[in-house]
């Protein structure tokens, strides 16, 4: 039997797409917190604001940093983790992974996800919707990868790096740590860590 599992969901969508997840996997969601009044599923109930998560720690529940933003996400991971609470993982029945994949605790898996053989997706990395991570692929911890992007074989990713809707990465390149990659962009080389790039083929626009 699977524990429940309370949703911190955050600014944005993110966490409603890792709450149908969780529906969709079986699993009871127990609650949700967030400062604002977002819309839930029916029998999932808002239970507070972002910092009263605490009010749940106890013996036999996870907890599941929902926000899309992966520097918040990994800080929040590691808030649960240090008062004792346990992360949960959200993957959709949708999604197609290898069983020679490795895949880390706090991770979300959107519906039409496939993770090849011998990828390894870092903790609490959220892969949305229709993404293709091909083999030997790595990507760190808190990695953030929107719908679409389409990563070919052995590209490495580094923590907290952001990857925009619809792009596309060269086999073989390496994203560098807190690297932001635009929308629709076409990565043909490697990008350092903190730069941001864009366009097809990537420019670098910003560096920080």
């Amino acid at each position: 039997m699977t524990s429940p599992v309370y949703v911190i969901l955050g600014p944005g969508g993110q966490g409603r797409d890792v709450i149908d997840a969780l529906i969709a996997a079986g699993r009871t969601v127990a609650g949700a917190f967030d400062d604002d009044n977002p819309p839930l599923p029916a029998g999932v109930p808002l239970l507070g604001g972002l910092d009263s998560w605490r009010s749940k720690l106890a013996a036999g529940v996870e907890f599941m940093p929902a926000m899309g933003n992966p520097t918040q996400r990994a800080e929040l991971a590691a808030a649960i983790v240090i008062g004792g609470g346990r992360l949960a993982s959200a993957i959709h029945p949708a999604a197609v992974v290898s069983p020679r994949a490795s895949v880390g605790p706090g991770v979300f898996l959107g519906a039409g996800v496939v993770v090849a053989p011998e990828a390894v997706i870092g903790d609490l990395t959220f892969l949305n919707a229709l993404c293709s991570v091909d083999h030997d692929c790595q990507l760190g911890t808190a990695v953030q990868v929107s719908p679409g992007v389409i990563l070919p074989g052995g590209v490495h990713i580094g923590d907290s790096a952001f990857i925009g809707a619809g792009a596309v990465v060269l086999p073989g390149r390496h994203i560098g740590a807190g690297a932001v990659v635009g929308a629709g962009s076409v990565v043909i080389h490697d990008v350092p860590e903190g730069v941001t790039v864009a366009g097809n083929p990537a420019r670098e626009i910003k560096r920080s």
